[in-house]
């Protein structure tokens, strides 16, 4: 009987020893849940490898791999939007060439027509109004009714040219303006320091060197004939000083020139007495 009872075991022995087993797993599960997230969570360690990018006014962080790609298509976009301006320049021009171009058309219509009733109206004014209305007074009156008519038409056909003319001249004045302030623009980028002095002196060089009128300088509206007569006013300076820089190498001292050392003359007489005595006076002669 006492084996027995030494034997059993009780309830709460049992219950407690569960207890253990289960908190141990609770704190197996917990440890394992914990490194889970410490593997899932990003290592603050880790080296930030992104950068700035400006695209279109704005700044964008991106990783390095991709910053090149953005840049090119930066790149890309810059050339693609240059040549769209080009085009839509070149164009404008051609629209507003075509436009001209008809303007003028139709204004010289308006002079053939004018002309060609001018001339209707010259053969009526040879005629002898006096010798015909006694003549033949009907015949005269009618001549006289047609003569009228022409030259109500005469003045209409002016007043239409007249008209085309000046809308043509203003719509020439106007494109000058254009291409003036256009030409201005480029010259800006071309020629960043021009000014109205600048611009005196390529006029002075352009007339004294080239033999350009003055109303040809006037219808420059080309950035690009600017920029070359400016290049050949420098060529032209750079020229006028090179006389000037060669007289000054010309004139500038002499530079003296280093003699190489005389041989000494050898004393015989000394280097015998050095030989034969080897006292220090004898070397002294020698030297």
């Amino acid at each position: 009987m006492d084996t027995n009872q030494e034997s059993e075991v009780s309830l709460d022995d049992v219950a407690g020893l569960l207890g253990d087993d289960i908190d141990e797993e609770l704190d197996e599960e917990t440890s394992d849940e914990e490194q889970s997230e410490e593997d899932l969570q990003p290592d603050e360690q880790e080296e930030d490898d992104s950068e700035e990018v400006e695209v279109e006014g704005k700044s964008y962080k991106v990783p390095k791999v991709l910053k090149d790609m953005l840049l090119m298509h930066k790149d890309y976009t810059q050339k693609t939007q240059a040549v769209a301006d080009q085009r839509r320049s070149v164009e404008e021009q051609a629209q507003a060439l075509e436009t001209r171009q008809r303007m003028l058309s139709a204004t010289f219509e308006k002079a053939v027509e004018f002309k060609a009733t001018q001339d209707k109206l010259s053969q009526y004014e040879q005629i002898d109004w006096q010798s015909l209305t006694d003549q033949d007074p009907v015949q005269a009156q009618k001549l006289f009714f047609t003569y009228q008519q022409l030259q109500r038409e005469a003045q209409a056909k002016y007043n239409a040219y007249q008209q085309a003319n000046t809308e043509s001249e203003h719509l020439t004045q106007q494109q000058r303006q254009q291409q003036l302030a256009q030409a201005e623009q480029d010259l800006k980028v071309r020629l960043p320091d021009f000014g109205p002095q600048i611009a005196e002196k390529i006029v002075k060089n352009a007339k004294d060197s080239y033999g350009f009128t003055p109303q040809e300088l006037e219808g420059l509206t080309d950035a690009r004939h600017v920029h070359v007569l400016h290049d050949a006013m420098k060529w032209r300076a750079l020229q006028a000083e090179k006389p000037k820089a060669m007289k000054a190498v010309s004139d500038a001292p002499k530079a003296i020139k280093p003699q190489a050392a005389q041989p000494k003359r050898s004393n015989q007489a000394a280097n015998d007495r050095l030989r034969k005595h080897g006292r220090m006076e004898d070397l002294a002669a020698f030297l």
